[in-house]
């Protein structure tokens, strides 16, 4: 077994001290075989985040990992026996255990792989440096490519040739700059950066899935906007998604949801952030309709293609300057939620448009949003069998009609207007209509 040489020590907290994390480690230990935290879990031990991901890396085939895990009374899961990765599931968390492993072939989506038991071989066909961070239980740390110092000097630097790890999975392109959201400060590591422009083409032949995802992980960083400008800039993103392009917009946002408001119903949200950076094309005939095919493109669910559609076209017809009157409708048509959003983006396309809004305007806009928190839901106090049974109307279009009439009655009034008063005007409305 070629050995890794101990680098370093931390501090093991959380999920790393739980009594079912011995139970993992000493049931691979007792089939004699080693284990050691790898990858984010040690990254963010290092930066003292939240640990949620366990990752585990040992020296035993898979099926022996299974065997020892099971003689040990531990649940067991099989996820992907082919690349070397089972489940143990307890009380405390979800254990992926993957064997180590050599790429023996790859097309940059897919590899073939080798089991090993090198750690060193394990560790090499990892993306990036502070991913190939091994620790053992008690927190000594095994650091082959000084992973550890960039993480600290906020690097993302690619394993080896960086034009290697890119052809093996074009992927890592996106994973590069999203690490750099999550991790990294500026500069971007120059050799990383331009293996990634170089490669760029490569993404076209990746899932619309995986590229949704890991867009999706991007957007939920503090900052994203700055990345993805950097992925403009490198022309990354116009090789596959050339819609993503207004980074002012999204800046405006990223600066609303995580900084300037004080309001617990807006964080940040990926959805909504994409819908922010989104520009529909300019030979667009329908916004809506050009919205629609993009989400669905991106292969968004059913419900986020339908929100990120009607985010895109309420915000056109929001303005800081909305009468009471079209707040009342805009929140009984749409609801509170998707007017909030259309405020944030109309806000964020205001804001990203010098000069500066007045004191004044910004206040306008967290009226707006204020408008959408205090919204109680209301319901037309009457409905189509009321006109059927005052004898008003039969079904059919007139019964459309007529209950159209009450409701922009309704709403023109600030939905005051009760059942007597409403098939009262309604009386006088047919009585009309059968005039004419």
């Amino acid at each position: 077994m070629t050995e890794l040489t101990a680098t370093g020590h931390l501090q093991p907290y959380g999920v790393m001290t739980h009594p079912d994390t011995a139970r993992v480690f000493d049931a691979i230990a007792a089939h004699g075989g080693t284990a050691r935290f790898v990858g984010g879990i040690v990254r963010d031990a290092l930066l003292k985040r939240d640990l949620i991901d366990v990752d585990i890396a040992c020296d035993l085939k898979p099926e022996e990992t299974v065997i020892a895990l099971e003689k040990a009374g531990l649940k067991v899961i099989p996820t992907g026996l082919k690349h070397g990765t089972v489940t143990a599931i307890t009380d405390a968390s979800a254990y992926e255990i993957t064997t180590l492993r050599i790429d023996v072939t790859t097309d940059g989506r897919h590899a073939e792989v080798a089991f090993t038991d090198s750690w060193l071989g394990d560790a090499r066909r990892r993306d990036f440096t502070f991913n190939a961070l091994y620790c053992d239980l008690d927190g000594t740390i095994y650091d082959p490519f000084d992973g550890e110092t960039d993480l600290r000097e906020g690097r993302v630097r690619f394993i080896g040739i960086a034009e290697d790890r890119i052809e093996e999975d074009y992927l890592r392109i996106l994973r590069f700059f999203r690490f750099q959201a999550w991790f990294g400060r500026p500069p971007l590591d120059p050799i990383g950066a331009e293996a990634c422009r170089k490669g760029a083409q490569g993404l076209r032949d990746i899932s619309p899935e995986r590229i949704r995802d890991e867009m999706f992980k991007l957007l939920r960083s503090r900052s994203p906007a700055a990345t993805i400008k950097e992925m403009i800039g490198f022309n990354v993103l116009p090789v596959i998604l050339p819609d993503l392009a207004d980074t002012p917009r999204l800046r405006m946002m990223e600066w609303l949801d995580s900084t300037a408001l004080a309001d617990s119903a807006i964080k940040p949200d990926p959805l909504r952030r994409l819908a922010a950076l989104y520009r529909a094309p300019e030979n667009a005939d329908d916004d809506l309709q050009a919205a629609t095919e993009f989400g669905r493109a991106l292969r968004l669910s059913n419900d986020e293609a339908d929100r990120f559609a009607a985010m895109i076209s309420n915000a056109n017809l929001i303005s800081a300057d909305l009468s009471e009157d079209t707040i009342r409708r805009d929140l009984y048509r749409i609801g509170p939620d998707a007017f909030r959003d259309a405020v944030l983006i109309a806000w964020a396309a205001r804001a990203a448009i010098p000069p500066r809004a007045s004191s004044a305007e910004n206040r306008d806009w967290q009226a707006l949003l204020q408008a959408a928190t205090d919204w109680v839901d209301v319901k037309m106090p009457i409905q189509g069998r009321d006109l059927l049974a005052a004898g008003l109307v039969t079904a059919g279009p007139t019964m459309g009609w007529l209950l159209k009439m009450a409701e922009e009655y309704w709403i023109a009034n600030a939905f005051a207007p009760g059942r007597e008063e409403l098939m009262n005007y309604l009386a006088v409305q047919n009585a009309a209509k059968l005039q004419e």
